[in-house]
């Protein structure tokens, strides 16, 4: 690519298609001058090219023996415009064209001739994909690809090639796109050495990976039982750089932290959590000085694949954190690409004490309990107070306000601090996928789903193992109405996640309205089965209780799940929440005095969704109830 004068981090979702001449090299240079210039009016004559140029959506990068294509409206422009080339060069034989496509965060900049130019990973994925295709490849990424399986007119055209890894260690699952028509049906010489991929099983995505972890609980070891937050923090920070790891699957902190202050060996955890390598250690923090224990134990027979004893200062807690990282890879033979190894190394503030009420906050905000997200948020604010830069409690402070808004207090003040704060942590930091996905919650309160696409899509190009902005994506697809898409984001969501219930229980709405319901019955039991394994590390938490009851529901077994709504309720009984939620269960196994009751304490604690009310359909069987209809008028 052409140098560029970046002037500063402007991200935004491209779709890229990148072509070149096979074989451009070995042709004299009158012939490459012909070759080029037959293939510029071929690409300027077709349709979506165009449509695209002429709607000022595309930028057209020239490379010597191809081109780039920047496309920013859909990931169906790329293949379109592939497509067509690739019909309109059969009556050029003697150009053989390979292309790749790619979805991805690039940036806009000004070369030296100050002409717009672009960069970033969407572009440098789009060309390595290129480069890995013989004459009349179009390869797709698979995010590509996935984007296009939403309509079923693309289904038939792609066909999985497997997982390679590109230039600098960057791994990429590549789909090859071809018909009856175009493309080149046969497995691309530089990806032979690939196994035929087929659409994973459940039970392949919970069997245990040859490279996985848990990171425990760290153990607080200094003398004030209050730094355990610190402790937690520490191993909850290990987690989040680890899960930033392609090739390594990370145990949930929810999971982890399930065994804290319990005495099971290695192997249970190992069993239980389906890892073969678990990470724990210990804190002690005096003053300003820190020691940091750390070691790596191999699961199947218990030894120590490395360990290590860090005594510093407290200022230095960022550098072991990335060391402790940085170390597990090396142990676990882990081969990073250049992203990656940025990820490992970003810092998150400068300021220990800003650091230390950001976990504070964090350590808190887990609960998800109203009275919790407030401090979290009080916690959060004093670190902006001392950095005002960073990003990571600024999106905290949006997350905090965004599930006040959700499941408790639906103010104006929330939703405003939400929009506000997610926008201050995007322009402190554009490259955090964390950030992004909180602006893309805030917009979805908001109702403004085209914007919440766009940074959930821009949160997956940067980390498309971030569980919460497919988690996320999913509801928001389903509060838009868009089914399909939900189901398939839930899935998304516990393939990076497969221990958890949320995704599997949630997706049961998008296939009930999509009519399904032999896999509404098939996603009921698999989600009871998950959050079975969840509650028996967490046996407090009531959101696992009432999904897992409005499951069984479903399945005909309502006596189960009335004791797990009681369950539920018992867990916190004040809680606005889970009283919503126990009366929706109560509504769906026929009791409707109990509805309610339930219902009517929820909104005595402060539950002010009055769409929720109307629209949720949990809740048809007491909707003409005029006691209901009471409740609602009180709203």
């Amino acid at each position: 690519m052409p140098a560029a004068q970046v002037s500063r981090l402007h991200l935004e979702i491209a779709h890229v298609l990148f072509l070149d001449v096979v074989g451009y090299s070995r042709l004299l240079v009158n012939e490459q001058r012909e070759i080029v210039q037959q293939l510029n009016d071929i690409v300027r004559a077709t349709p979506q090219f165009q449509q695209s140029s002429a709607a000022g959506k595309l930028i057209r990068i020239a490379t010597g023996d191809g081109m780039a294509l920047v496309f920013f409206q859909s990931p169906e422009e790329p293949v379109h415009c592939a497509m067509e080339i690739a019909k309109a060069l059969k009556s050029h034989p003697t150009i053989g064209l390979r292309m790749g496509v790619h979805s991805g965060p690039v940036d806009q900049v000004k070369d030296l001739n100050n002409q717009t130019n672009v960069a970033g990973v969407g572009i440098n994925i789009a060309q390595r994909l290129m480069d890995c295709g013989d004459t009349g490849h179009i390869l797709l990424s698979k995010r590509v690809a996935e984007d296009l399986a939403q309509d079923r007119l693309w289904q038939p055209l792609l066909h999985e090639l497997g997982e390679t890894e590109l230039k600098h260690g960057t791994r990429v699952e590549v789909v090859n796109l071809y018909s009856d028509e175009v493309g080149n049906p046969r497995r691309p010489t530089r990806l032979s050495h690939l196994q035929r991929s087929a659409e994973p099983k459940p039970s392949d995505a919970s069997a245990t990976p040859d490279k996985s972890i848990a990171v425990l609980a760290f153990v607080n070891m200094s003398n004030d039982p209050e730094n355990e937050f610190f402790s937690d923090g520490i191993a909850e920070e290990i987690i989040n750089a680890l899960t930033k790891v392609k090739a390594l699957r990370v145990a949930s902190r929810t999971s982890s932290f399930g065994f804290k202050g319990k005495s099971d060996d290695i192997g249970e955890v190992g069993r239980k959590l389906k890892v073969h390598t678990v990470l724990e250690g210990s804190v002690r923090k005096a003053g300003n000085r820190l020691r940091v224990t750390a070691q790596l134990i191999d699961v199947a027979n218990g030894y120590h694949l490395w360990s290590e004893r860090y005594d510093r200062q407290l200022e230095d807690v960022f550098q072991i954190q990335e060391e402790i990282a940085g170390n597990i890879v090396h142990a676990l033979r882990l081969v990073l690409g250049e992203d990656e190894k940025r990820a490992l190394e970003k810092p998150r503030t400068e300021n220990v004490q800003a650091y230390e009420y950001y976990l504070r906050g964090r350590q808190i905000q887990h609960q998800m309990r109203r009275s919790a997200l407030q401090y979290a948020r009080r916690m959060f604010d004093r670190a902006i107070e001392i950095d005002p830069n960073f990003a990571r409690a600024h999106a905290g402070i949006a997350d905090c306000c965004s599930f006040l808004y959700m499941y408790w207090d639906s103010s104006k003040a929330n939703l405003e601090a939400a929009d506000a704060s997610s926008k201050r942590a995007l322009g402190v930091d554009p490259a955090s996928a964390e950030a992004h996905t909180s602006r893309g919650v805030a917009l979805t309160l908001r109702k403004d789903f085209e914007g919440a696409r766009r940074e959930f899509d821009i949160s997956l190009a940067l980390n498309p193992k971030l569980f919460e902005a497919h988690y996320f994506y999913a509801r928001a697809c389903l509060t838009e109405g868009k089914f399909e898409e939900a189901l398939s984001r839930y899935r998304n969501a516990w393939h990076v996640r497969p221990e958890d219930y949320q995704a599997m229980l949630l997706s049961m709405d998008a296939l009930a309205k999509l009519g399904r319901q032999d896999e509404v019955m098939e996603a009921a039991r698999r989600g009871i089965q998950l959050a079975d394994a969840h509650l028996e590390l967490n046996p407090d938490d009531a959101r696992a209780w009432y999904l897992s009851a409005a499951a069984l529901i479903r399945l005909g077994r309502t006596d189960e799940a009335l004791e797990r709504s009681r369950r539920a309720f018992a867990v916190d009984p004040d809680d606005p929440a889970v009283l919503y939620n126990v009366a929706c269960n109560y509504s769906l196994a026929g009791f409707r005095n109990e509805a309610i009751n339930h219902l009517q304490k929820a909104l005595q604690n402060g539950f002010g969704h009055r769409e929720w009310l109307e629209n949720d359909a949990a809740l048809d069987p007491i909707r003409e109830d005029p006691h209901f209809q009471a409740l609602l008028r009180k709203m």
